[in-house]
Formats: structure tokens, sequence, C-alpha cells
């Protein structure tokens, strides 16, 4: 069967599992998909409904691939990933280590798919980002953006694995009224709780997930966005919500805001207040979308705009956004596997 030559480095952590799930989902055609990971380790994942063996990244052979989507973390992107674009691999990366040189584009291919260029790493912006710019875009293009403020809800999934794991275990401790162990993942027990911070402190007192939503907005919409972010890990497993403020340039009524986000690529609009329809993460998990509703205009600035927006992060932040950079490329690559 003719398709993509696939390599997934990080293949048993929750971003490499989603990318093998929506490869499957969407039927993306596929002749050969390898495993990697920093051991194999006698270990498996499932693809098409077969188990695959995880092979080590350390001894791979890259002209066994066209593509290699990596998802375990700046330290294995910045070592194997230049090796990989070395060998004529086209990287789709979704760590944070290549986001910001100049040299490599930061892609959501609803918003700039063209910034691709013949770049052989593309770096995959991080998941509360895609979602905001998704729901942007289209609002930049038809008003003009003056300022945005954003508030994060963050799932716990965006960590990783045993963060998920840690909120299961306290979760069930609180339930049945024991003290929940001290935690390992957060600096605070996640179970029942918020956290007003993601990531750690940076200059200004800003985290370094905020100053990732403010510096990759302006470099994937190209141009300077006056954004200011509140990133906020709160007790939910998967799915980010953000709460956002926007002022445009030019003035617009709610009709024309729900038309154009209507209209938006990869947008679901889920706004009824009448009927208490809003978008929760919930409701986005599992899906593709990204969910806008609770669209509103602020009482006190006339072109000042209010939004809610929700996506998993898990697949429209991270895998769904980089399998999208991959077809996106599709020409690049003969898909019977010559290069």
């Amino acid at each position: 069967m003719s398709g993509y030559r696939i390599a997934v480095v990080g293949a048993t952590g929750l971003v490499g599992q989603t990318i093998l799930e929506v490869l499957d989902e969407h039927r993306v055609p596929v002749q050969s998909l390898v495993a990697l990971a920093r051991e194999g380790g006698g270990r498996t994942v499932q693809f098409g409904g077969q188990p695959i063996a995880v092979e080590p990244l350390a001894s791979m052979d890259w002209s066994r691939v066209d593509v290699a989507f990596f998802a375990a973390g700046n330290a294995v992107s910045e070592e194997y990933a230049p090796q990989a674009a070395l060998a004529g691999v086209t990287v789709i990366d979704k760590s944070s280590r290549f986001r910001m040189d100049p040299n490599v584009p930061l892609v959501v291919p609803e918003v700039n798919g063209d910034a691709i260029g013949t770049s052989r790493i593309i770096a995959s912006p991080n998941c509360s980002t895609i979602q905001l710019v998704v729901a942007l875009a289209p609002l930049a293009r038809r008003f003009g953006l003056e300022r945005v403020i954003v508030s994060t809800y963050q799932a716990v999934s965006g960590t990783g694995r045993d963060a998920v794991d840690e909120l299961e275990r306290q979760t069930r401790q609180q339930a049945v009224g024991e003290v929940p162990e001290d935690p390992q993942v957060y600096p605070a027990v996640m179970a029942h709780n918020v956290l007003p911070y993601c990531d750690r402190f940076m200059d200004q007192d800003y985290t370094g997930e905020e100053w990732k939503l403010m510096r990759e907005t302006s470099k994937i919409m190209g141009q300077p966005v006056r954004l200011s972010a509140t990133a906020v890990r709160v007790p939910v497993y998967v799915g980010h919500a953000e709460s956002v403020y926007v002022e445009t340039r030019d003035a617009w009524s709610l009709d024309d805001v729900r038309a154009v986000l209507r209209e938006g690529r990869s947008v679901r609009l889920v706004d009824d207040p009448a009927h208490g329809v809003v978008p929760t993460p919930r409701d986005a998990a599992g899906t593709d979308d990204v969910w806008v509703g609770r669209i509103r205009a602020d009482v006190h600035e006339p072109n000042g705009l209010h939004l809610f927006i929700v996506a998993d992060n898990l697949r429209r932040g991270a895998a769904t956004n980089a399998i999208e950079i991959m077809q996106h490329l599709a020409p690049r690559w003969d898909l019977g596997g010559a290069r």
C-alpha cells in the first residue's frame, strides 16, 4: 500500500500515542511506521489494530522514513532533529526547542501554512497557542487586532502521563477522606484545586507558558500582537480552556463576529447563551475542533470582545496540528515512498 513513511519519536508518551490514534482515525495513508523512544525496552504501541515494537532512537536509520514527528521534549529534539533533517527527513517538532528560531517556521496550517517554505525542521506551537490563533486569525483578518488578554485553564495532560496519574491518585484519596500524598509533579495538590501558574517563573514574573503564548502568537500571525497572558493549571484531565479579551481596530456587530467565526477553519461555534450552550473541555475532548463561545461585547470598550475558547490539548493542540502540517506538505513526497 502506498503512503507516507513515518517515524514517531516519543511514541509511548501521551502526545506520541495521540499522533498514532489520529493518523489511524483520519485514515492517513501510511506505508510504514517506526515507533521510537529513548529506549525500546521490548515495549509496543498500537497502530491500525496491530502492535508495533518500539525501537531505540539512538540506532535509528533515518533513510527509512520521509517525515518524523518529534514528541519527546526539548533535549531529544535538540540532539536528534538536526540529525534527521540532515538525512533528508522532514521533522515536525512538538517541543519548544526550535519555535522561536528565526530560521524555523512555526506553523498552524489554518493560519500560516505558507510559512513552511523549504525548511526541513518545522515547529508546531504550544497547545494553548494553537487553539488561540485558530480563533483569532479570522477575526484579525476581518477586523484587525489591537490588544489581546488571555487567561488559560489548562488540563494536567499538558504536563504528561505522570501528571494525569497523580491527579487520579489524589482524586481517589480525597473521595474516601484521605489526605492526598505529597505532590511530585506540581508544587501543590491538584485535586479540587487550581494552580495559578504553569511552568516556571521567568522574566517579569511571567511563566514560560505565558511567554510562549505571547511570543508564539506574534510569530504565527506574522505581526506584533500586544498580548498578555496568565496561564492557570486546573484539575481537568483533557482540554485546555481560555478566556480571551480582544480589542479590534475596526468596529463589528456580534452577528458579524459570529459569522466570521462560523466560517473559520477548524472553528466550532458553540454560543447560545439563552439556552446555556457554551464550550467546555469535556465537550471538546476527543475532537479536532476549536470550540468558541461566550461571545459578548465589552461593557466599557466599544471594540472590546470577550470569547471563551476550548480545545483538546492532545489532539488539536498537538497531534492534529502536526499531522495537518504533514498533509500540507504532501507534494514533497511520492506516496509510494520515493523521495
